[in-house]
């Protein structure tokens, strides 16, 4: 993967960061990795825990952000909450 690309990914979830924490998400984890992948970020919004997946683009070339998650990165996404350590 270019430097470019991880710039431009690492800059999306800067953002969406922010995003979350001007309207009053706590961020708990980013880039969390586990045996079945990575969650870019997780916080939490009042009583719900939210799992976020940031997809950054510079283009529409390839399709929307919507396009750009496959049926298989959902389904991986859906496997996360069951791979979560209990935290107090």
């Amino acid at each position: 993967m270019s430097m470019k690309r991880i710039d431009t990914g690492r800059r999306g979830e800067e953002l969406a960061r922010d995003f979350l924490k001007k309207r009053g998400f706590r961020i708990l984890e980013a880039n969390y990795r586990c045996p079945e992948g990575e969650i870019d970020i997780i916080s939490r919004h009042k009583d719900c825990l939210v799992f976020t997946e940031v997809r950054t683009k510079t283009s529409r070339q390839f399709g929307s952000l919507e396009e750009s998650i496959t049926y298989t990165k959902n389904k991986k996404d859906d496997n996360h909450r069951h791979v979560l350590p209990a935290k107090p």
